[in-house]
Formats: structure tokens, C-alpha cells, sequence
């Protein structure tokens, strides 16, 4: 029969369950790849056991769907039975009227397989859509399920819960529902282990009034007086025959108003050019390097001594993007250019796979970060990088065939698209194989590594389009498993670089870019992605340049909202590490002449220089109130808040100024900026409101954030040098009801929503209002 659209759940269930996971069907995409149609085997070469797991063992691994119309024959075919079609476990009817059901006895570790459903004579094999994990076996692509050792006990999770009342008054509670192993031995209640980690990171042991164990093994947690912050209880079962499980994490936070990571303005941080707390870690000048390209100082004390000081807090930053802290090498490499010479002081050169780079400040300045981060409520974000490492990481050095070494990228013969998967992005950066099973679980256990051993609270993941799609579930799938058992979220953000076209509103030539980003965000996959959508095609165009009015800024914040998958959280931004400074953007934004745009696109020579005008901040401003009133998580990039300057790297990675340094222009924005971030902070609407476009013309733009009945918030901005007086319907697009009185954010005026429904408000020029009652 010809391929379907069909919905299906398929789960492993034995005595070892950790957690029940919330099921639900895959995009469209996850059925394109399979073996083809036929009735032999499907392109697995030989087949077997799971990889990594123990032969004497065998666990029962069940699998349950719902058959589509037309099916007359569905099997389960996987490496245990080498693919081979007749001998497949066949699907049998289950308990519930349209259920089908099959079980294995499976090794523990990870087996590939797919689903083979049968109309008539023909055959197609799908991926299972209920299933994150992603398996290649012969060079072909299947799904995957993880079978843990089922000897071992476990626990499921009955209830947990957080509860504040005040700071030193919130409470946590879990009830877990012991599972034993297979053997049956029963629980051993004295070697059960229960470990209490607090905000400061000291861990002890869980006192005889915090847990209890019934005969059963179930186990009751009861912790009070809890200070505001982030906690974290691990717990292992035992059984009386001396096995121990593997630990539950139960990660909760104690804080007032519980946090979504739509609540997240994130402030990304690159490291060494940020703030210098340690001048004894700084290195010497690098022989052959290029100063702009070396590594300057800034370290992670300089980061924590920013948190402390409450730097990040004036400005609303709810999580810190870092870039990657693991050690890089110690010399410098050819620059793109061929010519000039640069280090690794960004850190996207590893050389080890768990080791914090000490010119950074080591270990022990990673956690004293996080823990700094914490006491304010600041979530850290890892840079983690699958796609590549660089030629001395001991990786290379003990698993060579787990890199792919061949063209660079974007050289003759090497086209970015067409060989995403296996360029390199420098002849000194071997590619990492995901396609080799062992490659891919390295690097996922280094993820599980850094996150549990730094208390991290998730991972910004690197060049996403440039690593085979079972890098990222595979990564999803072990996060989940292992750090959100009681609730808490780690949030998992991409960077898919695409662009936008210039083809006129509603068209599909910008199917691509929207779909190419949207496939990674799901259920198995990412939380989010960068839009770079929103960027290429407004971010600039409309607040650095000018080309576009809000009009055109107006329809594509709208039209990202309806092609993004729903639950996406994106990230919209005005620059990054990759861009040109929106200043200089700004600055040189004329068609030709001595400040033309081709200016900020030079790295070494004849680069851009300070802005020349006033105006070029007043863009910013204007850009910053649109970018930060936005649904999702938007990003700040580290001295974009006062408008820093310079064109593409290494001119957008200057040192970071204190606020002592900065011109007159620039601490008005300073200011600015922190009046924003505020807002973005104490505005509930502003933060998880939905997006409603109320009105544009090219100059003005007035959009909403619709919450709840009576919460709803107004953001309005204007390009145009006279003040801009506007009044837009918001009883009922908002919910704002007759009478409910508005401040402004900004300014400190009021507003009240008249009889009519209408608000009426006055923009200053060039400015913005931020209204909320």
C-alpha cells in the first residue's frame, strides 16, 4: 500500500520504569525516512543485540499502537531479529478495541528498529512518531528504544509537587512508587539512598523525618523551610539481593512565581571578552595570534561578580547563555581568511570533553557561576557543541573512526547545503559521526555529565543543521529522562542558521527556511530555535537599515507565530557572536559612500569604526523595546544593551565596558535597556501574553499581549520624528475592559481604557510606551 499519514504510540514497559513520559505523535518528517516497501529485510546489515548491553540479561520491552485503516499485518522488526520480516514479532490485539500489542525479550542498551504494517502485499516501514531515540544500523536510520537493565529496581513517580509561601517557607513533596527488580528479591529499605542537594550546592543526606519507606518500598518525601532557589534529590533503590538502581533525580525550584522559559530574557555571554575577575588566569599573547583573535581575559569570576553586583539583574536577564567552557587548545589556527591567525578563546575548539578550560578560571569558577546565578533566580545555559571538536581532543586521538575528516565547508565542491552533514568547518575541525552509535552516546553522556555535575539548567546546541537529527533527540530524550522526572524543564535552544526571502507577504518561497528550523522543535526534540527568520527579515531591514516599515514588521512577527510548532519557544534577537553590532548595522546603513553596508562585513582591514551619529543609538533603543515585548525568549547579547560597535568577528567581540566607560549616548541606552528588561521582568503579559497586532503604518507599530481577562499588555513604537498619538480597540482584542487604568513602564503616565473600549496614547518621537495595569 501506498505510504500513510497514521497515528501511533509505541512505549517499553518492564519492572524497571523510571517515569511515565507523556506520549504523542512526531511531525510529518519523522515518516519520510525508512527501509522502502517490500517484504525482505530492511537495510539493516545483520542485527542482534542492543549495543552496550549484558547478554545473560533479557528484559521484556512491550510495544502498543493503534493500527491504521487498512492494516493487515503490523510486526516489529529490529536488530534482534536482523531486520528479517518473517520473523518479526507480530502485533496482536491488546486490551482496548483498536490497540495492538507485542513484546521482546531484549538485552538492556539501545536497539534499533521500525514499525512494518502490512495491506495486502505490500509493506511500508515507518519510524515510530511515540519515540525520540534514533538508531543507524547498516546505514540506515531506524528508531530506537532504551532498555534498562531490569534487574536493577526503580521508581515511578505518583506525585511532586513545590508549594511557597514565603522565602524560608517553601516545601516539596513526592510520593514514588517503588519498582522491584526482575528477580523479585524485594526492597532492602536500609540501603536505600536519598541525597538533598540545596541552592549552595552542599549535599547531605535526607534526615528520617524528610523520607520514608513503607514495607513496600514505596517512599514518601516530605522537606520544609525551604530558602528560594534550586534543588535537587537524588534517590537509588537497593533490593535484598545487593543491586542498587541507577539514581532519580528530582530537580524542583523553591521561588515565588513558578518560571516558564518563555519568562526568559537570555543574556549570552562570551567569556573571555566579557568581564576580567581574575587578571592572574589572564594568558600571555599567543605567538602567531592576532590580537583581535586571542584570548583578552574575561573569565568566569568576572561573569560572577556581574550576577553578584546585580549587573544582569538591572537588566531583567532571567538565564545566561555561555559559551563553550570546555578546554581548547593552546596555540592559534588559520582564521577563515587563510592569513591571519586566531585561538580558541570562544571556545568552540574542544580538546577535552570534560574539562572546564582553566584560562577561564577551572571547575571550581563554573559552579561558584551557577551558584551565583541561582541565588538570583538566573538560569545558565551551556554552549554544546556535537558537530565538531578540534584535531588534539583526545576523542580523535582514541576513537578516530568516530569523525568524518574531508572538504570545508563552503570551499569549491563543498557547498554548505549540500554537504551539511560532513564538511568540516575548518581542515583543523574533524566532523563528528552520529551516524556511528557509540560517537553519538559519547557525546550525549558528556551532556548528562556537564548538566548534572554543574547543576546547569540546559544547553544552547550548536550548528543544529550540520549533525545528523538523531544528535539532537538522542540529546532530548536522555535529558528528559534524567533531569525532569519531578516537572522542572531544561530548556534545549538550537541555532539552525537560515534566512528569509524577499518575495512578497503570504508567499511560500520561505517554506524552507521556517521548515527547516521548525523540524528539530517537538516532542523529541528541541525546546527552540533562534529565528532567523524574524532576524534576516526584519531585525535589520526594518530598525537597523530602515528598508522595511513596521508595516512589514507588523505581518512577519505574525506569520513566524503561525509557522512555528505550537509550544515552540523561539528566540528572537537583534545580534549575536555571528552578527555584525546592530550599531554598526545601523551606522552603516546607506546604499553606497563611506558608511555603505558592505563596511561592517570586513574582519581585518578597513573595518567599521565608532558610530558617528546620535541617531544610530536611538535605533537601537527603538529596536530593543520591539525585541524585548516579543513572545518567546528573547536574546540580549553581551554589550548590545549600551550599543557596542563593531562589524562581524572578531570586531562584535570587543571586551565589554562597565557602565563607567561608556559614552553619554551609551548609558542612555544603558538606561533604556534596563528600563525594558524591567518591565519585560515585572509584566506577567509582556513575558507569556499572546501576540496580537492592533496597528501599523510604516512608522508606528502598536502590538498586544493578551493574558488573562484585565492583565493583558500594550506595546506601541514609533520611528517617526514627531510625537505619534494613537488610540487602538483593546476590550476586545485584549480583554482590557471599560475603565482599567494602564501605566506606562517607561514613563511613569497612565492611560485608562474608555467606555467605547478604545485606549488612546502618544508616542514620543522616535520612542516607545510599554502600557500594563
Amino acid at each position: 500500500m501506498s505510504r500513510r499519514r497514521f497515528a501511533f504510540l509505541i512505549t517499553w514497559v518492564s519492572t524497571a520504569v523510571l517515569l511515565a513520559m507523556p506520549l504523542a505523535c512526531g511531525n510529518d518528517h519523522e515518516l519520510d525516512g525508512g527501509h522502502g516497501k517490500g517484504t525482505g529485510a530492511a537495510g539493516a546489515a545483520g542485527g542482534g543485540g542492543g549495543g552496550g548491553g549484558q547478554a545473560a540479561v533479557l528484559c521484556p520491552a512491550s510495544f502498543t499502537f493503534a493500527a491504521p485503516p487498512g492494516a493487515t499485518d503490523v510486526r516489529v522488526p529490529g536488530e534482534w531479529n536482523g531486520f528479517d520480516l518473517d520473523s518479526a514479532p507480530p502485533m496482536v490485539e491488546g486490551d482496548a478495541p483498536g490497540e495492538l500489542v507485542a513484546t521482546v525479550d531484549l538485552p538492556p542498551g539501545l536497539h534499533g528498529y521500525k514499525i512494518a504494517v502490512g495491506s495486502g502485499s505490500e509493506v511500508s516501514w515507518v519510524f515510530d512518531p511515540a519515540e525520540g531515540r534514533r538508531k543507524v544500523v547498516g546505514g540506515v536510520e531506524n528508531s530506537a528504544i532504551k532498555v534498562p537493565d531490569c534487574r536493577l529496581p526503580s521508581f515511578s513517580i505518583a506525585s511532586s509537587q513545590v508549594t511557597w509561601a514565603a522565602d524560608g517557607e517553601g516545601a516539596y513533596e513526592a510520593r514514588l512508587v517503588y519498582q522491584d527488580g526482575i528477580e523479585g528479591a524485594g526492597p532492602e529499605a536500609s540501603a536505600f539512598e536519598a541525597v538533598l542537594q540545596d541552592p549552595e550546592g552542599e549535599a547531605r543526606p535526607l534526615t528520617e523525618q524528610e523520607i520514608s519507606v513503607d514495607a513496600r518500598g514505596d517512599v514518601r518525601i516530605d522537606l520544609g523551610g525551604l530558602a528560594d532557589g534550586k534543588y535537587r534529590v537524588t534517590l537509588r533503590g537497593a533490593t535484598r539481593s545487593g543491586r542498587v538502581g541507577e539514581p532519580l533525580r528530582l530537580v524542583f525550584w523553591v521561588e515565588e512565581e513558578p518560571f516558564s522559559w518563555e519568562d526568559a530574557l537570555i543574556y549570552m555571554v562570551v567569556t573571555d571578552r566579557y568581564r576580567d575577575g581574575d587578571p592572574d588566569l589572564n594568558a600571555p599573547p599567543t605567538p602567531g595570534a592576532d590580537p583581535r583573535g586571542d584570548w583578552l581575559g574575561g573569565d568566569l569570576e568576572g561573569l560572577r561578580r556581574s550576577i553578584e553586583d546585580g549587573t544582569l539583574d538591572e537588566l531583567g536577564v532571567r538565564a545566561i547563555w555561555l559559551t563553550p567552557f570546555q578546554e581548547n587548545p593552546a596555540g592559534a589556527y588559520p582564521a577563515s581568511d587563510g592569513v591571519h591567525q586566531v585561538t580558541g578563546y570562544h571556545g568552540y575548539w574542544p580538546i577535552k570533553a570534560r574539562e572546564v578550560d582553566p584560562r577561564l578560571g577551572g571547575a571550581d569558577a563554573l559552579r561558584a557561576v551557577v551558584a551565583e546565578a541561582h541565588r538570583h533566580g538566573i538560569r545558565v545555559l551551556q554552549d554544546f557543541v556535537v558537530n565538531h571538536v578540534h584535531e588534539d581532543h583526545e576523542y580523535v586521538a582514541s576513537h578516530p573512526g568516530w569523525f568524518r575528516t574531508g572538504c570545508v565547508c563552503g570551499t569549491d565542491g563543498c557547498d554548505w547545503t549540500s554537504h551539511a552533514l560532513d564538511c568540516m568547518f575548518a581542515g583543523y575541525l574533524p566532523d563528528v559521526d552520529h551516524t556511528v552509535p557509540e560517537a553519538n552516546a559519547a557525546f550525549v553522556d558528556d551532556a548528562i555529565y556537564w548538566l548534572d555535575e554543574f547543576d546547569l539548567d540546559g544547553l544552547r546546541v550548536d550548528a543544529v543543521k550540520h549533525v545528523e537529527e538523531i544528535a539532537t533527540r538522542n540529546l532530548a530524550a536522555e535529558v528528559r529522562a534524567a533531569f525532569e522526572p519531578a516537572g522542572t524543564r531544561y530548556f534545549l535552544m538550537g541555532e539552525t542558521a537560515m534566512g528569509w526571502s524577499d518575495c512578497g507577504q503570504g508567499a511560500s518561497c520561505n517554506d524552507e527556511n521556517y521548515g527547516t528550523i521548525a523540524k528539530y522543535i517537538g516532542p523529541h526534540g528541541l525546546d527552540g530555535q533562534f529565528d532567523f527568520v524574524l532576524y534576516h527579515g526584519v531585525s535589520y531591514r526594518t530598525f537597523a537599515w530602515g528598508d522595511e516599515g513596521m508595516l512589514h514588521a507588523a505581518y512577519w512577527v505574525e506569520d513566524g507565530q503561525r509557522r512555528w510548532p505550537e509550544g515552540a519557544i523561539m528566540t528572537p534577537y537583534l545580534g549575536s557572536h555571528d552578527t555584525s553590532r546592530f550599531a554598526t548595522l545601523a551606522d552603516y546603513s546607506d546604499a553606497e559612500g563611506a558608511r555603505n553596508r558592505d563596511v561592517p562585513n570586513r574582519q581585518w582591514t578597513d573595518t567599521a569604526s565608532e558610530p558617528a551619529s546620535a541617531d544610530v543609538y536611538a535605533r537601537v533603543r527603538l529596536g530593543m523595546a520591539w525585541l524585548l515585548g516579543l513572545p518567546g525568549a528573547p536574546l540580549l547579547y553581551y554589550g548590545d544593551e549600551y550599543g557596542e560597535w563593531g562589524g562581524v568577528d572578531p570586531n562584535n567581540r570587543s571586551l565589554w565596558r562597565p557602565e563607567a566607560e561608556l559614552t553619554p549616548e551609551e548609558g542612555e541606552t544603558l538606561d533604556f535597556v534596563r528600563a525594558l528588561g524591567a518591565a519585560r521582568r515585572d509584566i506577567p503579559a509582556l513575558r507569556r501574553g499572546a501576540y496580537v497586532n492592533l496597528t501599523a503604518t510604516e512608522d508606528t507599530l502598536v502590538f498586544g499581549r493578551r493574558l488573562a481577562e484585565g492583565r493583558s499588555a500594550v506595546v506601541a513604537l514609533t520611528r517617526a520624528g514627531a510625537a505619534q498619538s494613537i488610540s487602538v480597540e483593546v476590550a476586545q482584542a485584549l480583554g482590557l475592559p471599560a475603565g482599567t487604568e494602564l501605566t506606562d513602564a517607561l514613563s511613569g503616565e497612565t492611560a485608562a481604557v474608555s467606555a467605547a473600549g478604545m485606549l488612546s496614547m502618544t508616542i514620543p518621537p522616535g520612542g516607545a510606551v510599554i502600557l500594563a495595569p
